[in-house]
């Protein structure tokens, strides 16, 4: 498996953090909590139900591809990433990544937001994600897809399993 740069992405509520633990845990990589590099305004603005801007999200971004960069290898990166934009403004920092992105149905997303506690984000940002969501394109990004209505375990799987480049059975 080489050394790349992983980024795990998706809306709120898609479990980014948590298979991007478990992915650097198994590959012996750094974990990167995209959320501990938003600024104080940025999550105050979020916890008041409002979206942020792109503009709002460029310093962010590069903060996020800085600790790529200079993170032990392989970095994996939990991270929204909406915007093909955002993906690419990542890449010019951290270098070409590998991505796994993160999918499931509406009613499955907000029944997580609704059970989250001690987060900043809002369960009514979630229009404002999907409006923002450009999926990334699985031949031209090289996206593995993973529903989030597998288990953990499977989830897991199937990332180390496209990681590792063979095909997902």
């Amino acid at each position: 498996m080489d050394r790349q740069p992983v980024l795990v992405m998706g809306i709120c509520g898609t479990g980014k953090s948590t298979l991007a633990a478990a992915i650097a845990a198994r590959l012996q990589g750094s974990f990167i909590e995209g959320d501990d590099y938003h600024s104080p305004e940025n999550i105050a603005h979020m916890a008041a139900g409002q979206p942020l801007t792109d503009d709002m999200r460029l310093g962010w971004l590069d903060r996020l591809g800085e600790a790529m960069r200079e993170a032990p290898a392989p970095a994996v990166l939990s991270c929204s990433a909406l915007r093909h934009s955002y993906r690419q403004r990542l890449a010019r920092m951290a270098g070409p990544m590998r991505i796994i992105f993160l999918h499931g149905p509406r009613p499955l997303i907000e029944a997580r937001m609704a059970a989250r506690t001690g987060h900043f984000m809002p369960a009514t940002l979630v229009d404002s994600q999907l409006d923002t969501l450009e999926p990334p394109d699985p031949i031209n990004e090289g996206a593995t897809w993973i529903d989030i209505g597998n288990s953990p375990d499977i989830m897991l799987h199937h990332a180390m399993t496209a990681l590792a480049g063979k095909a997902l059975s």
